[in-house]
């Protein structure tokens, strides 16, 4: 769900792309975290005399740069049942 608000005054849009950024666990440490937007592109680029810049912007969890899951990563459930 986006949150867009227009200002009357000067028509700009007042988005909050932070809004959107949904929260899950960590697949490489299991760590409850809210997802970060990194840049995985290539960068600025040139093929055949045609310039351009590769943009691929990805959630990532902010503590380990790994996928964010919406359930706790499978292996956390198996250390949690061994050591009860």
């Amino acid at each position: 769900m986006s949150h867009h608000r227009f200002d009357d005054d000067d028509g700009r849009c007042d988005y909050d792309p932070n809004d959107d950024l949904r929260s899950g666990y960590c697949a490489a440490c299991g760590e409850e975290c809210t997802a970060t937007i990194i840049d995985e592109g290539i960068g600025a680029y040139e093929y055949w005399g045609a310039k351009g810049v590769d943009i691929r912007l990805v959630e990532v969890s902010p503590c380990c740069e790994a996928e964010v899951l919406d359930e706790p990563p499978e292996g956390d459930e198996d250390e949690d049942a061994e050591a009860g």
